[in-house]
């Protein structure tokens, strides 16, 4: 019982201890009088760590916010509309050049062409003169072969062809191929008749014929320009020039003319 015993103050021991806790309160201030000082010019002490601070500036020097200007983005440029269009249409340019060119090699693969061979099997000149102005008349034939290559591509012949003969840069005489087609793998043998009067030539021109003719060997030129249009199976081509140059030596200027050396050269036009 003497464990469990409790012991309760009397009014005496709790008006003695109010006393002394008056008498123990602090005279000054909890906050420092420096710190009161700067509160009024507007400086603040240091708040604790973990607390949030206000201050506070006077009108005079508070600093104004700065104002971003804002651009407004106009409306696109007809130059980049310009730039664009100029890229689509390059764009297309090659694509279109790449397509022909495939299609192309695609034509080349199956039909696999080879230009056409073209000689002078023979020559007879029935008649060559210079007159005393020095003017020529002069008919000749020729004998041409003209053979097709190609085991799949047809040529036509087409009208408006030229054949002329010239001697030292002077025309002589000139002529046209017949209107005909040739077929696959085939050779035709064509007789040309060249006709011409009136061209004029050189005193010089006519020594150096003399002593040509004394040497049995006369050169002369034979150029063709043919216009033909090609048969690739059912389609046919546009109109293509065929160029033909032969550089002949014959042994005299008459009927029985034989052909002594002969040149050739052929070029496609476009």
């Amino acid at each position: 019982m003497a464990d469990n015993q409790r012991v309760h103050p009397t009014m005496k021991d709790v008006e003695k201890n109010e006393v002394d806790y008056e008498n123990e309160k602090p005279n000054s201030p909890l906050v420092p009088k420096s710190n009161l000082a700067s509160e009024k010019d507007g400086v603040y002490p240091p708040p604790p760590s973990g607390g949030q601070m206000r201050v506070q500036f006077p009108k005079d020097q508070v600093i104004p916010t700065r104002q971003i200007p804002r651009y407004h983005s106009g409306p696109p440029k007809r130059r980049n509309s310009c730039c664009r269009c100029l890229c689509c249409t390059i764009c297309f340019l090659f694509a279109l050049v790449a397509i022909i060119a495939i299609a192309c090699g695609v034509l080349y693969l199956v039909f696999q062409p080879r230009i056409p061979k073209y000689s002078v099997d023979s020559i007879r000149i029935t008649n060559f003169s210079i007159n005393a102005d020095l003017t020529t008349n002069c008919q000749v034939s020729v004998n041409v072969r003209a053979r097709n290559p190609n085991k799949k591509i047809g040529i036509y012949y087409l009208d408006n062809s030229h054949l002329a003969i010239s001697y030292l840069g002077t025309e002589l005489c000139t002529g046209a191929l017949p209107v005909f087609y040739q077929g696959h793998k085939n050779t035709t043998f064509l007789d040309v008749a060249l006709r011409g009067t009136g061209a004029r030539v050189t005193s010089a021109v006519v020594s150096t014929l003399k002593e040509q003719k004394q040497k049995a060997s006369v050169p002369l030129n034979l150029r063709a320009d043919v216009p033909v249009k090609i048969k690739l199976g059912k389609l046919k081509s546009m109109k293509i020039k065929v160029r033909v140059r032969w550089d002949l030596v014959v042994d005299r200027l008459d009927a029985n003319a034989k052909v002594i050396s002969e040149k050739s050269k052929v070029s496609v036009k476009m």
